[in-house]
């Protein structure tokens, strides 16, 4: 059976219609005041309620707080284990993490100020940047990539007797390279050129073993074979990237987490407290 190839699940549909639905009506909400200057906003009749310091205002930034926290509970998930499947929790980590950043974006009103508030949001920002791009790794990292290049073979050799062993001797002649799991992120960088140039090599064998005229099964088995074969290619050093890449994200995470409970902390001090006040 060939390995369950990654489909943009119900759950990621959901969660992203929720973030713009989230975004637009916030936008909706203050659209006439974020479009003034700092100046021209001391007279709009929503200052006082939008303002960072103002009810909704403020209330958008302890809620980013809340979320940011809970957001990093998929590491404690990661790291220990627990209910659910780890493809949803991951989902949900990206998506209280973007929610967190539209938040604090309306939480500022688009204004950075205060050396807090700038050090708070850059450290967001880079959270949010980095947790795409993994987001993205994730997607890209292939899995069962073994399993499934030797299911397409058997498939090509169904639809075309006799192309498996040469496809299988040339592809095995253009392997990728083998990053080990713990390498740094530096070398798994430096590696990806060496991934990329084998999987335009095999691509090519498998473009130049298969004639063009094909029928439709003939074509899904060659579709096929191109993916697992480029999966196959890229497996070590995509794999041994996400690893690394997660560590970097963490790293700054624990920054972003540092950042914002000090910015939370001196709102409090100084009294925004929103609902508390």
């Amino acid at each position: 059976m060939a390995a369950p190839v990654r489909r943009v699940s119900f759950v990621t549909v959901l969660l992203a219609l929720v973030l713009i639905a989230v975004t637009v009506g916030m936008a909706y909400r203050g659209w006439s005041y974020y479009l003034l200057s700092a100046e021209a906003r001391t007279e709009h009749p929503d200052f006082r309620t939008l303002r960072a310091t103002g009810f909704i205002g403020n209330g958008y930034g302890w809620v980013a707080a809340l979320l940011i926290v809970m957001n990093l509970s998929y590491l404690l998930r990661r790291r220990f284990g627990g209910f659910g499947h780890m493809r949803v929790w991951l989902d949900i980590h990206v998506f209280t993490g973007m929610v967190a950043a539209s938040l604090v974006s309306f939480h500022s009103a688009f204004q950075l100020r205060a050396p807090v508030t700038t050090a708070a949001t850059a450290a967001l920002a880079i959270v949010v940047m980095t947790g795409l791009i993994g987001r993205f790794l994730y997607a890209l990292a292939p899995a069962g990539h073994r399993e499934r290049l030797k299911d397409a073979l058997d498939a090509v050799e169904h639809e075309f007797p006799g192309k498996r062993d040469p496809l299988a001797k040339a592809l095995g002649d253009h392997p990728g390279p083998n990053v080990p799991a713990n390498a740094s992120l530096v070398r798994c960088l430096f590696a990806i050129p060496s991934w990329r140039s084998a999987t335009r090599a095999r691509l090519d064998i498998v473009d130049a073993l298969v004639p063009g005229k094909v029928t439709r099964g003939q074509r899904a088995a060659i579709k096929e074979l191109r993916i697992a074969a480029a999966a196959d290619a890229r497996a070590s050093g995509v794999t041994a990237l996400l690893r690394s890449w997660r560590g970097l994200h963490r790293f700054f995470a624990l920054l972003m987490l540092a950042a914002v409970l000090l910015h939370a902390g001196v709102a409090w001090y100084f009294g925004y407290r929103w609902i508390f006040s």
